[in-house]
């Protein structure tokens, strides 16, 4: 893959990765907060925690299955 596309594909991930994080700090739901923090983002992830996420495809796609179940949980509220 073009550096230059890998660089922009890894940034765009580490933005969504940002994004799911903060919504996922807003659910009340202690399960679905435990399965982030444990298979997810670390809680108070830094930079470089979102960039290790972003370039690791399986690590990546964690994130977006557990993003993806809490945001059709309904009875989390937002």
């Amino acid at each position: 893959m073009n550096k230059d596309i890998k660089s922009a594909k890894t940034q765009l991930r580490v933005n969504q990765l940002k994004v799911m994080d903060e919504f996922i700090h807003s659910v009340n739901d202690e399960k679905l907060m435990d399965d982030w923090l444990s298979y997810g983002v670390p809680d108070e992830a830094s930079e470089d925690d979102y960039r290790f996420i972003a370039e690791n495809d399986d690590l990546y796609m964690d994130c977006v299955r557990i993003f993806k179940r809490t945001s059709q949980d309904d009875d989390c509220y937002y």
